[in-house]
C-alpha cells in the first residue's frame, strides 16, 4: 500500500478542509508544535482504511475523531496497491445524545471503496462499513492490528511488534510472508492422497467387474469364431443353390398363377341383363323428346309476341313517377289556396288587434294620469289632520278657512282598481296581436315553401314525357298490367315446357350413356383377355358381340386347364431336389446353434460370426484393460504414498513452523545489524523460543529481556526491528504476499543523541531509496531538515493547517 493523496475535513484538530499530495514523494516529515495535529494525519490514514485509530482505547469508537466545532468528520485516502489506484472514503457524523461514559456518540454515515479504471472511471467495490473493512483487509492482506505493527507505527504502539505475544507475531509473519501457502500445499497433498485412495478403490472395483476370461475360455471363443467363419462360405453356396432351384420353380409357379387368373377372367365373361330391350327403350325416348321440342317452340313464340307488345307501351315505373308527381302538384296547389285564405283572414285579424291595441294605449295613458292625481290627492288628504281653521297652512302658508271633508283614500282604491283592469286588458290585446302576427308570418312562409315546391314539381314534370292528367296515367298503368300478365303466363308456360324437354332429354341421354357404357364394358371385357387372343368385335348389335365373346371364353378356358396339369408335374420334381438341399443346410446350422431357417441362414451365420468375433475382441479387451488398470493402481499407490508423506510434513507445526522460525531468524539478523549501528555496537537482538531478547555487549554479552530497556533503547530496538521487517518482507515473501510499500513512524526521535540520530536518519534514507515511501513525525529539527519534503502543521484558534515545505 502506498498513499497518493489524503483529504480530511472536520477530523481531529483539522476543522477546515486539508489536502496532502504524496504523489512522487519517497521521504517526508511531518513537523510542528505539540498538539498541532501531526499524529492526526497518520491517524487519518488508518481511519480511512480501517475506520479505527490506534491511539484510542476502544478501536470501535469513531466519535473522538470529529473536531469539537464540527458535526461530522470526512476523510478520503487515494492509494496504490498491486499497480491499481483506489479511493477509500469515510464520513462520521455526530449524534445529539451522549454515551454512557459522557462522550459524544457518532456513527459512520458513509463508507465507500472505489477502484479507478484505466479510462478514469471508477468502480464501487464496497458501499458500507462492513464491506469496506473486509475489502481493505483482503486487498492489503493485513488486519488493523497488523497494519499498525508494520506500515503505520503510531505513538504508543512503536514497540508493539517487539513486545508482541509470539502467537500474534507469528500470525502477522505468516500473513506477511504468506506462509499459509505451505499449509495449503499440505492440505492439497492430503486431498490428493485421499483422492488417489478413492481412485484405487474405483479401479479395483473396475477390475472385479471386468472379470477377464481365462486362457481356456478365450480358446473356446476363438474356436467358435473360426467354425462360424468356415460355415459362412458353405451356407452362402447352399443359399445360392436354393436360389437357383427357386429360380426354376418361379416360372412354373408364375405360369400356373397366370393360367388360374386367366381362367377366372374367362369365367367372368357373360351377357349382362341390361342388354335385353335397350334398343326399344332408346326409340321411345327419342320420340318423346321431339314432341316436347315442338310444344316448346310454340310457347316461346307466344312469349315473344307478348314481350314485343310490352315494349311498345310506356315504362310502368315512369308512369308511376308521373302519377305521383301530378298528385303532389294537385295537393300543393290545394294547400296554397287554403293557406292564402288563412293569410287574408290573419291580416284582417292583425289590423283589428292593432287598432284595438292603439286604443288601449290611450286608455292606459289616461288611467296612469288619473292614478297619479288620485295618489297626490290621497297624499294631500293626509295633511288635513294637521290643519286648523284660522291658522296658516303648512304648505301654502295661507290662513285655513275650512277643513276639506271627502274620502281621498276610497277614491284612490277605486282609481287603482280601474288602472289594473285597463292595463290587464291592454296586455291581453298586445299578446293576441303578437300571436296573430307570428301566425301570419308562419302561414306566409308556408305559402312560399309550397309555391317553391310547385315550381320544382312543374320543372320535373316538364322533363318527363307522359299523359297530362292523373286519369290518363291510370288508364296507361292498367294497359301495362294486362300485357305484363299475358307475358308472365307465356314465360311460365315456356319454363314448364323447357323443364319437361330437359327431363325427356335426360332420359334419352341416360339410355344412350347406358348403351355407351355397355359397349365400353364389352371392349374392356375383351381387352381384359386380350393376351388370350379373343376374336375381334364386329359392327353388329351389342347383344351379338356379347354372345360371340362368351362362346370363345368357354372354349379357351378348357385349353388352359389341360396346360395347368402338365406344369404341376414339373413343379413336384424341382421341389424334391430343393427339400434335400434344405435338409443338409438345416442339419449343419443346428450343430452350430443357429436358426435353421434357410431364408435367413446367411444373415444368421454372418450375425453369429460377427458376434463371435466381437466376443473374442471383448475378451481380449478386458484382459488388456485388466492389465492396464493394475498398472494404474500401482502408479496411484506410489503417488498416494508420496502425497501422504508431504501432507504429514506440511501440517501446522511442521515445515511451516520451521520456515516461520527461519524467517524470524533472518529478520532478527537484519535487525541486529541495524541495532548495532544505532546503539554504537552495544546491543544485539536475539530470539529464543519466539521471544525477543537483547544482548548487551558492554556488559559481558549479557542477555536481557527487552522489557528492561529504557525508553530510548526500546525505540532503537523497535526501529531496528521495523527496518529489518520492511527490508526482509520483499526478500522472503512470495510474489502475491502483502507488500510494505510505505511506512509511517510516529515516536521516539527526540530521545536520540546527535550521533545516533544521524545513523537513524541515514537508515531511513536508505530504506526510502529502495522504492518505499517513508513518513516520520518528529519535533527534532535536525532530522526534519534532512528530509527532502516536509509537511509543516500549524495549530490555529479553531483549526490546524498544513503547509508543504520542499528543500
Amino acid at each position: 500500500m502506498r498513499p497518493v493523496r489524503l483529504e480530511l475535513e472536520g477530523f481531529s484538530t483539522f476543522r477546515e478542509r486539508v489536502v496532502l499530495d504524496f504523489g512522487g514523494l519517497d521521504l517526508v516529515a511531518f513537523t510542528g508544535p505539540t498538539g498541532a495535529g501531526k499524529s492526526s494525519l497518520i491517524d487519518a490514514i488508518t481511519f480511512a482504511l480501517y475506520g479505527s485509530v490506534a491511539r484510542y482505547d476502544d478501536a470501535r469508537r469513531v466519535g473522538p475523531v470529529i473536531h469539537q466545532l464540527a458535526n461530522e468528520a470526512r476523510v478520503r485516502l487515494d492509494f496504490e496497491s498491486g499497480g491499481a489506484l483506489y479511493l477509500a472514503t469515510r464520513v462520521v457524523r455526530r449524534r445529539p445524545s451522549k454515551g454512557r461514559d459522557g462522550g459524544d456518540l457518532a456513527s459512520t454515515r458513509e463508507a465507500r471503496l472505489e477502484r479507478v479504471e484505466p479510462d478514469g472511471a471508477t468502480t464501487v467495490l464496497a458501499g458500507d462499513v462492513k464491506e469496506l473493512n473486509a475489502a481493505v483487509e483482503e486487498l492489503l492482506g493485513l488486519d488493523f492490528a497488523q497494519f499498525t505493527r508494520t506500515i503505520v507505527l503510531p505513538q504508543g504502539e512503536f514497540a508493539a511488534f517487539l513486545r508482541d505475544d509470539p502467537a500474534n507475531r507469528d500470525k502477522l509473519l505468516q500473513r506477511l510472508l504468506d506462509l499459509g501457502v505451505y499449509e495449503r500445499m499440505g492440505q492439497l497433498a492430503r486431498a490428493r492422497a485421499k483422492k488417489a485412495g478413492h481412485q484405487i478403490e474405483v479401479h479395483e472395483e473396475q477390475r472385479r467387474r471386468l472379470r477377464p476370461p481365462s486362457n481356456e475360455e478365450l480358446a473356446a471363443l476363438v474356436d467358435r469364431r473360426d467354425a462360424l467363419q468356415r460355415f459362412r462360405a458353405v451356407a452362402a453356396d447352399g443359399v445360392v443353390a436354393l436360389a437357383e432351384l427357386d429360380a426354376g420353380l418361379d416360372p412354373l409357379r408364375e405360369r400356373v398363377t397366370a393360367i388360374d387368373r386367366a381362367r377366372a377372367r374367362l369365367a367372368s365373361i357373360e351377357v349382362p341383363e341390361a342388354v335385353d330391350g335397350l334398343d326399344r327403350r332408346l326409340r321411345a325416348a327419342a320420340e318423346e323428346r321431339h314432341r316436347r321440342e315442338g310444344e316448346l317452340a310454340e310457347a316461346r313464340q307466344a312469349r315473344d309476341r307478348a314481350q314485343a307488345e310490352l315494349d311498345e307501351l310506356p315504362d310502368k315505373a315512369e308512369l308511376a313517377r308521373v302519377q305521383s308527381m301530378l298528385e303532389s302538384l294537385a295537393e300543393a296547389r290545394t294547400a296554397v289556396e287554403a293557406l292564402t285564405d288563412e293569410a287574408a283572414r290573419l291580416r284582417a285579424e292583425v289590423a283589428r288587434l292593432a287598432a284595438e291595441s292603439e286604443e288601449f294605449e290611450e286608455r292606459v295613458e289616461r288611467a296612469d294620469a288619473a292614478l297619479r292625481s288620485a295618489r297626490l290627492a290621497a297624499d294631500a288628504a293626509g295633511w288635513t289632520a294637521a290643519l286648523r281653521v284660522g291658522e296658516p297652512c303648512p304648505v301654502c302658508h295661507r290662513e285655513v278657512e275650512t277643513i276639506p271633508d271627502h274620502d281621498a283614500t276610497g277614491e284612490l282604491e277605486e282609481v287603482e282598481a280601474q288602472h289594473r283592469r285597463i292595463t290587464t286588458e291592454a296586455r291581453q290585446v298586445a299578446g293576441d296581436l303578437t300571436k296573430a302576427g307570428e301566425r301570419e308570418r308562419v302561414v306566409t312562409a308556408e305559402i312560399e315553401r309550397q309555391r317553391e315546391r310547385i315550381g320544382s314539381l312543374e320543372r320535373q314534370r316538364s322533363e318527363l314525357p307522359g299523359p297530362e292528367s292523373v286519369e290518363d296515367v291510370r288508364r296507361g298503368l292498367e294497359a301495362v298490367d294486362q300485357v305484363q300478365g299475358r307475358h308472365r303466363a307465356a314465360v311460365e308456360r315456356s319454363s314448364g315446357l323447357e323443364a319437361e324437354l330437359a327431363e325427356a332429354a335426360r332420359g334419352e341421354d341416360e339410355l344412350r350413356r347406358a348403351e355407351s357404357e355397355l359397349r365400353a364394358d364389352l371392349g374392356a371385357l375383351r381387352d381384359s383377355v386380350a393376351d388370350l387372343a379373343p376374336p375381334p368385335l364386329g359392327p353388329g348389335s351389342l347383344r351379338a358381340g356379347y354372345r360371340s365373346l362368351e362362346t370363345w371364353s368357354r372354349e379357351r378356358a378348357a385349353e388352359l386347364a389341360a396346360e395347368r396339369v402338365e406344369l404341376a408335374e414339373e413343379g413336384k420334381r424341382v421341389a424334391a431336389r430343393r427339400a434335400a438341399l434344405v435338409e443338409e443346410l438345416t442339419t449343419a446350422a443346428a450343430a452350430l446353434d443357429l436358426d435353421p431357417d434357410p431364408a435367413g441362414l446367411v444373415a444368421a451365420v454372418a450375425e453369429a460370426s460377427t458376434a463371435a468375433g466381437a466376443r473374442v475382441d471383448d475378451a481380449e479387451r478386458r484382459r488388456t484393460e485388466d492389465r492396464q488398470t493394475g498398472e494404474r493402481i500401482d502408479e496411484l499407490a506410489a503417488d498416494k504414498v508420496l502425497d501422504e508423506a508431504m501432507g504429514r510434513h506440511l501440517r501446522a507445526g511442521g515445515f511451516g513452523s520451521w520456515l516461520l522460525a527461519e524467517a524470524l531468524d533472518a529478520i532478527v539478523v537484519k535487525a541486529t545489524v541495524w541495532l548495532l549501528e544505532l546503539s554504537n555496537q552495544q546491543y544485539s537482538l536475539v530470539v529464543g523460543d519466539k521471544t525477543f531478547a537483547i544482548v548487551d555487549h558492554n556488559n559481558a554479552n549479557e542477555t536481557r529481556d527487552v522489557r528492561t530497556l529504557s525508553g530510548g533503547e526500546t525505540f532503537l530496538a523497535s526501529l531496528a526491528l521495523a527496518l529489518a521487517l520492511a527490508d526482509s518482507i520483499a526478500e522472503l515473501a512470495p510474489v502475491d504476499a502483502p507488500r510494505l510499500d510505505s511506512m509511517f513512524l510516529d515516536e521516539g526521535f527526540g530521545t536520540l543523541d546527535p550521533g545516533t540520530l544521524d545513523v537513524v536518519a541515514g537508515a531511513i534514507e536508505e530504506l526510502a531509496s529502495g522504492g518505499r515511501m517513508i513518513g516520520i513525525v518528529t519535533h527534532v529539527a535536525d532530522l526534519a531538515e534532512r528530509m527532502p519534503v516536509r509537511f509543516r502543521v500549524t495549530k490555529g484558534p479553531s483549526t490546524s493547517t498544513v503547509e508543504l515545505v520542499e528543500v
